[in-house]
This record gives C-alpha cells, sequence and structure tokens, in this order.
C-alpha cells in the first residue's frame, strides 16, 4: 500500500466498522444475551458479579421458575442501530425478575371441583374381572368472591437490569466483538 492510498483505505475500514456498530452488533449481542439467560435458567441462578443461586420454589413438577417454559422462552430482543433490547412480555416476568411483596387485587371468579370415578374400560383379564380406568370429571363449581391477597415473591434474577448488569455478558460481548473487528481489520 502507497502513502497515497492509505487516506482511502482507512475511509473505507472506518465505513466497514460503522456499519457493523450499526447492523451487525446489535442481533450479536442480542443473541449472545439470550444464551446468557438461558444459561441462567439452566444453572438455576444469575451470574453477576457473583453466582447468586435462585431459593428453591415448593412445586412438585419441573425446576425453579420452569413450569411450562413460556417464561424461558419469552425472552426476546429488538434492535435499533447500535443498539440492543432484551425483552420479556410475560406478565409475571418483571416480579420473578425484581422480586414483589406487596398486596394484589384477586378479581371474582368460579372455582371448579373435580371428582375422580373407575369406569370399565371393555378389556377383561384372564380371571374375566372388567379392567378398570381412573377418569377425572368436572363435579361441580363455586364462586370465589373478590379480594385482595398478599404476595411475597422472591427475587429470581434471569436477565439482567441497568443496575445490576453482569460482567459475564459485557465480557462475553466485548470479546467478541473485539473478534470481529480484528477481523474486519485484518480483510
Amino acid at each position: 500500500m502507497t502513502p497515497e492510498e492509505f487516506p482511502n483505505v482507512l475511509k473505507a475500514k472506518a465505513k466497514q466498522i460503522e456499519n457493523y456498530a450499526n447492523t451487525r452488533y446489535p442481533s450479536v449481542a442480542g443473541n449472545i444475551a439470550l444464551r446468557f439467560i438461558n444459561g441462567n435458567f439452566r444453572a438455576q441462578g444469575f451470574q453477576g458479579t457473583s453466582f447468586s443461586k435462585w431459593k428453591k420454589s415448593n412445586k412438585k413438577s419441573g425446576s425453579t421458575l420452569v413450569i411450562t417454559g413460556a417464561l424461558r422462552a419469552g425472552n426476546y430482543y429488538t434492535t435499533q442501530p447500535g443498539q440492543t433490547t432484551l425483552k420479556n412480555n410475560m406478565p409475571y416476568a418483571k416480579a420473578h425478575n425484581e422480586g414483589f411483596k406487596g398486596t394484589v387485587q384477586i378479581k371474582a371468579h368460579s372455582r371448579n371441583k373435580y371428582s375422580k370415578a373407575k369406569k370399565g374400560t371393555g378389556k377383561f383379564t384372564k380371571t374375566g374381572k372388567e379392567r378398570m380406568q381412573t377418569v377425572t370429571y368436572k363435579s361441580g363449581s363455586s364462586q370465589v368472591r373478590a379480594h385482595q391477597r398478599k404476595m411475597n415473591i422472591p427475587k429470581r434474577q434471569f436477565m439482567p437490569t441497568h443496575p445490576n448488569d453482569s460482567p459475564v455478558l459485557n465480557n462475553a460481548i466485548v470479546r467478541q466483538v473485539t473478534r470481529d473487528i480484528q477481523q474486519l481489520m485484518q480483510k
């Protein structure tokens, strides 16, 4: 490269880096952040400045914060030039991520009552007895009046927030961006 070509090459590299920062960087950072959030769900805790394990829940099925997987699958990101925003539109995501202590209004609703009964399947054993199957059916309902309920949901952070950022996530993004910029500069 001659000294006369250097300013043109430098301008071209600057344009490539600006293009990377505005278009490719937001999606790269968003994908790394989604992998980080899924890692928090797998580890059952939040990797911030130190690892903070989630308080166990009393439920019998699934793991903490995961029964159907809707909260975990509800994480996504949006991009703007040079910016990535992490989001989760589940109504209970903020309460779990930041914790909640307070009173909640419960609307009037009906509560169903279920019963179980044995029903013949039409198949018989070798001794001639009919095989039975347990069937659950709705046996009634009752009305519940509107009331208040005190709730205390412990903080189980899975997504970084502005005051509680994660150096682990930031370092992963910086490493990837450094690799990408070095690759741009070598071409």
